[in-house]
């Protein structure tokens, strides 16, 4: 697999030019990799970009002024290849254009630009979608990381919010209702049923930080999202995979009509104009907590 790689002292990092997919979070220090695996009948990968579109669409594509764009789900930005802009010893930059196949199934001029930048404890991520085209541009954006954590085989992990989220919202057929006065919370248990019917959606709208918190009560994984109006969580009961999702939008309502005008949590871009966002993932070593 052609690609990238980044390295310090206590990370080897790698990234795919196919999808711009992140493949290895190698720990030289717990000589592990943090990242999951693709695994036969679990998940085939291991890190995707989604774009333009997030989750199931219910009719298998999108209606845009009078024309039916049939689009797989989560998009095709992880079937695209992506092409070096810049590279240091600790930052990569790439980027991925619209082409005569990607406009045989979303009519629209764009390019997205994603930053890797390693740190001393994690990775941070930046997104930059700009619309080269002479029209606005809709569009969603998300990052779908697969992590390592012994979640089914230690019972006991949750994932805590820094502040109280609306949500837990559960997927239903990968189809999302949402009820007309959400409940709040700031604990998701990460038990065996948890992610029993599909992933499981919180609405951020100002930003989320996420701390994952082993059986121990450690902070082992802290996700700082401060853009994205969406998170998922899911993972595939038995395994010891944790999907932890920034989204600008959500997977489709069962009753969505298909007009992209209407489709939750896409956003638009005036020709020209320029989208960005962030990420930042810190990992914790053996026994260690995160603070700060």
């Amino acid at each position: 697999m052609d690609g990238w790689t980044l390295e310090n002292s206590r990370w080897r990092v790698r990234v795919a030019a196919q999808g711009a997919e992140l493949c290895e979070w190698w720990d030289k220090t717990r000589r592990s990799n943090r990242l999951w695996q693709p695994q036969a009948g679990v998940w085939k990968s291991s890190a995707t970009q989604l774009f333009p579109v997030v989750g199931r669409l219910v009719h298998n594509g999108l209606r845009h002024q009078g024309a039916f764009w049939s689009l797989p789900a989560h998009g095709f930005l992880r079937h695209q290849r992506f092409h070096l802009v810049e590279q240091s010893s600790m930052s990569l930059r790439l980027a991925c254009e619209d082409s005569d196949d990607t406009r045989q199934i979303w009519p629209f001029r764009w390019r997205v630009t994603l930053c890797w930048t390693l740190a001393e404890r994690g990775l941070e991520v930046s997104w930059q979608v700009e619309n080269l085209d002479a029209r606005r541009l809709p569009f969603a954006l998300g990052w779908h990381p697969g992590f390592a954590l012994p979640v089914a085989s230690e019972p006991g992990w949750q994932v805590r919010f820094s502040a109280p989220v609306a949500g837990p919202f559960p997927t239903e057929e990968r189809t999302l209702r949402l009820p007309p006065s959400p409940a709040q919370s700031t604990v998701f248990p990460l038990d065996n049923n948890a992610f029993a019917a599909g992933a499981v959606y919180f609405a951020t709208p100002g930003g989320v930080e996420v701390n994952v918190l082993s059986p121990a009560g450690r902070v082992t994984l802290r996700l700082h999202s401060p853009d994205t109006e969406w998170l998922a969580l899911w993972g595939v009961p038995g395994a010891d995979l944790l999907c932890i999702e920034p989204l600008t939008s959500t997977t489709d309502d069962p009753d969505f009509d298909g007009e992209v005008a209407f489709k939750r949590g896409m956003r638009w871009l005036a020709p020209g104009e320029l989208y960005q966002q962030a990420v930042s993932v810190i990992l914790a070593q053996d026994a260690e907590e995160i603070d700060g």
